[in-house]
């Protein structure tokens, strides 16, 4: 079953990009809970929509989310790389309804600290190639909104504009 499906969205083959993240993951950690697998994926998933938002997906992004994929304990280095793979240019074609059930899902699944915490790791994805950008911005700022998190507490210069170059 794919993430969509298992999201209640799709059928497993209707988004066959998201599927192949999960059965990557499930591959790479088969002795995982469901439930865990899901949240990896789904902080994935948040993570290349804010590397990739603002149209490119950086070399040192890429590093960052690597150097975040290898703290997850019996992820290989060919898992990340498998990964990373699934996520290369398809991420911008995730539909605002997955997003949603995204969103609701990580609710279900995390308290309030634990959100914050992925907000930050997404801040500090953006920030990995310099100041974040505009889109990046923004697209922060409203995840953190769909998961009920504080950005200006947690944040609070994000939308101060970046220094000068």
């Amino acid at each position: 079953m794919g993430l969509l499906s298992w999201l209640g969205l799709q059928r497993e083959s209707s988004f066959p990009n998201l599927d192949a993240l999960l059965r990557e993951l499930r591959q790479a950690l088969p002795d995982d809970e469901g439930v865990v697998l899901r949240y990896i994926a789904i902080v994935v998933v948040l993570l290349g929509k804010v590397a990739c938002v603002d149209g490119r997906f950086s070399r040192k992004e890429e590093e960052l989310l690597r150097a975040l994929l290898a703290h997850v304990e019996g992820l290989s280095a060919g898992a990340i790389e498998a990964v990373c793979t699934a996520l290369e240019g398809k991420l911008p074609s995730i539909h605002e309804q997955e997003l949603d059930r995204c969103y609701r899902e990580l609710k279900s699944l995390c308290d309030a600290d634990e959100r914050a915490r992925v907000v930050r790791l997404l801040i500090q994805l953006a920030a990995a190639d310099g100041a974040p950008t505009e889109a990046e911005r923004a697209e922060i700022e409203r995840i953190a909104e769909e998961l009920g998190v504080p950005l200006e507490e947690i944040a609070p210069d994000l939308n101060a504009p970046p220094p000068p170059a």
